[in-house]
Order: C-alpha cells, then structure tokens, then sequence
C-alpha cells in the first residue's frame, strides 16, 4: 500500500512469535491452545496474523462474529476456526459449509445445528459460571447430556467459561476460582464425551504461569484440569495483571506518525479547537497528522506525552479528527527545525533510542483499557509488519 500520509501501525511479528512460543513452551501439554484473532485480531490485522500465526503450528483460532471466520477462509486460512458469538439458522448454515467450529449457549443454537447438518457437527458447549452473559447454567448440565448423548448431528468436544476476573485466579477462594470449580464440576457429567474444557483467558493464564513458577498447592482450582487456553491481550504483548514479573512479554504494535509541519507560537496564543491550550512563553508546536478518526482518542486532549525524537513531549490543546499538536520546545531548544524535519512521533510502542510508550498508560489516560487503545486504531491506518518474517505476510497474504 502507497503511504501518503506517513501514518501507520507497525506490526512486529518477530514479537508475535516470542509470545506465542513463551505459551508452547511454558503449556507443551496443554490440549488447546486458541488465540483469539477477533476484532481484526485486536487490531493487528486478523487475516496477516492468522496465516503467520498458523505457520507457528496453531491448530486453533477464536473469533467473535461468523463475518470473521468467514473472511480468514476466503483467505484460505485452514486452522479450526471457533465461532463464539451466537447464531441463528442462516448463521448455522454458512458455520457448517464453512467448517467452522460454534460455540453453543443456548438451546435455540442447538435447534440450528439440528435443523441444518446433514452430517455431523463438533460443537464446544458454554456454561455461564458467573459472568451472567451467554451459555447454559450449570444446573443444566444433565438436560444437556442427555439432548447430546448418541445425537446423530452433533458431537460434543469441548466445554468452555469464560472468567469475568481472572485477575484474582490465583486466589483460591476468589471469583475465578469458584468458577473453575463450576466448569470442573459440570464436566464430571459429561466424562462419557472425552471432552476437555477451556476456560482461561490471559489473566487466567498468566496467574496459572505464576502459580506453576510458586509451586502451588495441586487442589488450586487452575490446576483441577488440564486446562485449555484461550490467550488474546497477551499474545499482542501486554499483561493484564498488576504484577508484570511472571514473564517478559513483547508488545507487537507501534502506532506511530510523522511531523507534518511546525508551528511558531507566541506566548498567550491559543492551539487547536476550544483554546483549550495557551502558550506560557513562545513555544513551538508539531502538527502531527493523526487524529481521533484513526483511533487516538479525543479525551486524549492535553493529558497525554507522546515520543518525539525518543523523549517525552505533551499534547497541546484538542486532539482534532485528523490532527494532534505537541509541544515540543523542551526537546528542539534553539535548534534549526530543518534538523526535526520529518520527526517520527510514537502514539504508542517503540520509539528511538530504547524509548517506549506503553498502550497500558495510554489507555489509563483514556479511561479506559489497553484493549480499547490496540481496538480503536482505524480503518484508515495501514498496517506495516515488520521483522525477520514479514516477507511470509508479503509473500503469503499480501500485506505490507
């Protein structure tokens, strides 16, 4: 893709690889190992990733809506594809002819599949073990059996929670715990399928990395099972969890800009929409073409430092639709401007000199989550992958 505005999204997967081989290594028996590749893989580019992460021996990949499936076959993506958001017949139909793996969790999908199969389905099986959002309660589980044992059409391979707050997991009386304890219990039942179950997301899984490296009690509730790991957040680079020792994680994504031009600005003059920013001496200001149409919020708004020549620098004033000022007078001094002619500015990732901005603070600033921050860079913001395999993304799928 030709760039004409020098906007873009790096994407690392020399960093995508180490975390998915911190997770094969640290689980080599795990029975399931599902990165969750929805939401144009957590905005990283879903059919890019896909592909690379199939050539890293993923045999699983998550996503939300069947739209998504649907477009990583087309682009001839060939690993089991689990479907988590609901169905009606119409979406059962194209999960079938598109062997895609759904995620049931309720008994009007379960009519679907009946109605449409021709030949048998595997299907996983959702609990609502707290979360009070979608699948089956627990006390359900018998019904279940007994509608799927010896059923023609469908065939049980998986039973799956969700954990609403995996950050406590390792709390063997918190949240997390109690559901496990809920799955664990639901999957007695059925035993006679040979299913496995997965539950654990990348809190859940990186509490269970720490407990391993503690050596905790073998009744803990994440180790009742061999559990299946379902990872999004981390395989992108960031840990959700307060305590960011368990392991070293690298950030995939460097959303990063360019200098378009700079401004001399006199001390009491105002920047950008609402005055909301005044010079308190003459000061000189980076126009920098991004804005809250690619991603970076408006709230964003004289609260955060962005990466300016690999040192900290403020936004001044309102972030526009297609524009952010800085101000950079502390970094540039008395210097000619032609020196920053064409700066490279970091929203967040990787900057010059070992410099970094993480999307956690990012998002903190916001109000909001690192997920949002990674979710929200938009359409309109190319994707360049980058590292010792990105010719396999040129190569294979395309991209940049």
């Amino acid at each position: 893709m030709e760039m004409y505005r020098h906007t873009f999204a790096e994407i690392n997967l020399d960093h995508l690889a180490h975390n998915i081989r911190l997770l094969q290594s640290s689980f080599p028996q795990a029975p399931f190992l599902c990165p969750m590749v929805k939401a144009n893989a957590y905005g990283h580019g879903d059919v890019q990733l896909a592909r690379f992460l199939e050539s890293l021996g993923i045999k699983h990949l998550g996503v939300c809506l069947i739209e998504e499936g649907l477009l990583l076959r087309n682009f001839g993506v060939k690993a089991e594809i689990l479907v988590f958001r609901g169905f009606d017949r119409e979406g059962a139909e194209k999960i079938l002819q598109y062997q895609m793996t759904p995620v049931v969790s309720t008994w009007e999908h379960i009519e679907h599949l009946e109605a449409v199969a021709d030949q048998p389905v595997n299907i996983h099986l959702k609990f609502d073990t707290g979360m009070n959002r979608l699948g089956f309660r627990p006390e359900e589980g018998q019904k279940l059996f007994d509608r799927l044992w010896q059923n023609k059409k469908i065939r049980l391979k998986a039973l799956v929670t969700h954990l609403y707050n995996g950050d406590d997991a390792l709390d063997p009386q918190g949240q997390s715990a109690e559901q496990l304890r809920k799955l664990d219990q639901v999957s007695q039942l059925f035993k006679p399928f040979n299913i496995f179950c997965h539950a654990l997301n990348s809190s859940g899984i990186l509490n269970l990395l720490a407990l391993k490296q503690q050596g905790g009690s073998k009744d803990h509730p994440l180790l009742l099972q061999n559990w299946g790991l379902r990872p999004g957040l981390m395989i992108y680079g960031y840990n959700p969890l307060e305590d960011k020792s368990v392991c070293q994680l690298k950030p995939v994504m460097t959303f990063k800009s360019q200098v378009a031009t700079y401004r001399q600005v006199k001390a009491g003059e105002t920047v950008s929409y609402g005055a909301t920013w005044k010079a308190k001496r003459d000061s000189v200001i980076a126009v920098v073409p991004v804005g809250y149409a690619d991603g970076f919020h408006r709230i964003l708004s004289n609260k955060a430092t962005l990466l300016f020549a690999g040192k900290r620098v403020p936004i001044a004033g309102t972030i526009c639709m297609d524009y952010l000022m800085l101000d950079v007078t502390d970094v540039v001094g008395n210097e000619d401007l032609k020196k920053f002619k064409d700066q490279e500015v970091i929203l967040f990732g990787y900057g010059s000199g070992g410099s970094f901005l993480s999307a956690d603070e990012i998002g903190t600033l916001a109000q909001s989550i690192t997920w949002e921050m990674l979710t929200s860079v938009g359409e309109r913001v190319p994707r360049v992958y980058t590292g010792v395999d990105a010719r396999f993304i040129r190569d294979e799928v395309g991209g940049e």
